[in-house]
């Protein structure tokens, strides 16, 4: 894997990897307790076909509080709007990728707000089975380039922006 990728996508990964040499392992095999450092970051989603949608099962802290709401129970889509329109629906199609193939993503996506000298944002999908079909898929999103500015753009910018878009759904 590429030295660019943060340390916490790298970390999931490779655990995601040796699960089933590569392949897309069943859920019950993607252990919780051997990613702990790494739950804040995490999302589980679900996958509903016909038409394809992400329902996320389980959102991580640092992720909540991040976007400003509980994904719990939220669909992607239903953040497909204004200035998060084109990274949600490029996320959707990530996801949906992934549920055909079985092959993880990893990639970045510009941080939407004011201020345009805000950085990146990374994150990975690594689908899983359940009963031998990918229906499920565990995500990442790293957002160390906040560090030293954590504070200050969630509450006044990240907030704002989800909470916003969590009314119109």
């Amino acid at each position: 894997m590429m030295e660019w990728v943060p340390k916490n996508i790298r970390l999931l990964h490779d655990f995601w990897t040796g699960l089933a040499g590569g392949q897309v392992p069943e859920r019950a095999q993607f252990g919780i307790e051997n990613v702990r450092g790494l739950l804040p970051y995490l999302m589980l989603s679900d996958f509903d076909f016909s038409p394809f949608r992400v329902r996320f099962r389980l959102s991580g802290t640092a992720v909540d509080e991040m976007t400003g709401v509980n994904l719990t129970g939220r669909y992607l889509d239903e953040f497909a709007t204004g200035a998060y329109a084109t990274s949600v629906t490029e996320m959707i199609g990530y996801y949906e990728e992934a549920s055909q193939t079985g092959r993880p993503r990893i990639w970045s996506y510009p941080w939407v707000g004011s201020n345009p000298k805000l950085p990146v944002i990374w994150a990975g999908l690594f689908p899983l089975k359940k009963d031998g079909r990918i229906c499920q898929c565990i995500s990442i999103e790293d957002y160390t380039e906040f560090d030293g500015r954590r504070d200050e753009v969630r509450r006044e910018q990240a907030t704002a922006d989800w909470a916003r878009l969590s009314k119109r759904s």
